[in-house]
């Protein structure tokens, strides 16, 4: 008897501290700026230098159970802090579709077809820089390209991906 209530107790206290299951898929496309002018003016009619290079876009999609209730708060790029902007994914598979050159497209497909509740994760504001004073976070930090931070449960949890995925560069408009 003792063993049964051991062993329910055990399951109990494991179940309570799990984390779930969620995949997360993570892409990067630079955006050439097409032709820049070689200065800009301001409102107040000053001359300012323009920064020239290519800009980069992320396209961040997280995949789990359709049951499970997430919310996705903040993601670091490197040691870049973001705050997100989360929108559910209608359907999958998610594609993305180069039409640089018009003849000859380019399909990535950046999430596959799945039954799981998919939900596209956006950067959005400048990035800031915000850290969490503890050896896990700077260990997880120095070991991944990106960090995205969740609530499940009541509880703030991390999930680090090791490689940022490039897809090819995109003409700017």
């Amino acid at each position: 008897m003792k063993k049964s209530w051991f062993l329910i107790f055990l399951t109990t206290a494991l179940a309570a501290g799990c984390q779930p299951a969620v995949k997360i898929f993570a892409y990067s496309q630079e955006t050439t700026p097409g032709n820049i002018p070689k200065n800009g003016t301001v409102e107040n009619g000053n001359l300012t230098g323009i920064k020239k290079g290519a800009l980069v876009n992320y396209f961040f999609y997280a995949a789990y159970k359709p049951t499970t209730i997430i919310n996705f708060s903040e993601v670091w790029i490197g040691k870049e802090y973001y705050k997100v902007q989360t929108e559910v994914v209608a359907s999958t598979p998610v594609v993305m579709i180069n039409k640089d050159i018009p003849d000859q497209p380019v399909k990535e497909e950046l999430v596959p077809a799945t039954k799981q509740q998919v939900v596209s994760i956006s950067p959005i504001g400048s990035p800031g820089y915000k850290t969490i004073d503890s050896a896990w976070f700077r260990k997880m930090q120095s070991k991944s390209a990106l960090i995205v931070s969740y609530l499940y449960g009541g509880e703030k949890k991390f999930i680090g991906v090791k490689n940022i995925k490039p897809l090819l560069p995109a003409a700017g408009m």
